[in-house]
């Protein structure tokens, strides 16, 4: 069953195309206070950021020296998991895993040859050949079938309209600096 937007009775409170073009002035004064607000934030999260950066820098850097020295250790001591895949120690767990399983080539094959092979061969090919059959919307949409012609597939376009405001921002903030 499809979602339907509640029904809702909403009445506008303005009565005049003036009192729509006060309120989007209004509108574009909040939009420019919010926007000099940002500004002032993003440059006092910029000033931490630079404050911040060589120590999280240096850090960052520590940390991946180290784990690359536990990593080499681990690998010139790799028989001691052939038992075991990992070793629990005090402070944390160090291991090998298996990786997901990828298919390569053989030396002289391209995937086109493997395509054939797999496509001449009787017992692989409905096995390992895909073939992916989808409808081409974008074809329908710009075909310029008429809307009946479009009900005899089973489809119609549907096209909501939007509402917009653009405010003139440059004019808010002229009344801004003469207020």
């Amino acid at each position: 069953m499809a979602k339907t937007k509640p029904q809702t009775d909403q009445r506008t409170t303005l009565k005049s195309w003036e009192e729509v073009d006060t309120a989007l002035k209004a509108i574009a004064v909040i939009r420019n206070k919010v926007s000099q607000e940002e500004n002032v934030l993003n440059e006092k999260i910029l000033k931490a950021q630079e404050a911040s950066m060589p120590i999280i820098e240096r850090m960052k850097s520590e940390e991946i020296g180290l784990e690359r020295d536990v990593q080499l250790y681990c690998e010139q001591n790799k028989t001691l998991f052939d038992e075991s895949r990992s070793r629990e120690l005090n402070y944390g767990i160090v291991g090998f895993r298996k990786g997901t399983g990828a298919l390569k080539t053989l030396k002289g094959f391209t995937w086109e040859a493997v395509k054939s092979v797999i496509k001449s061969s009787k017992k692989f090919k409905d096995e390992f050949m895909r073939v992916k059959e989808e409808i081409d919307k974008n074809a329908i949409l710009s075909s310029g079938l008429k809307p009946d012609q479009l009900a005899k597939l089973g489809v119609h376009i549907f096209q909501e309209d939007n509402f917009f405001i653009d405010v003139f921002s440059k004019e808010a903030r002229k009344l801004e600096d003469v207020a």
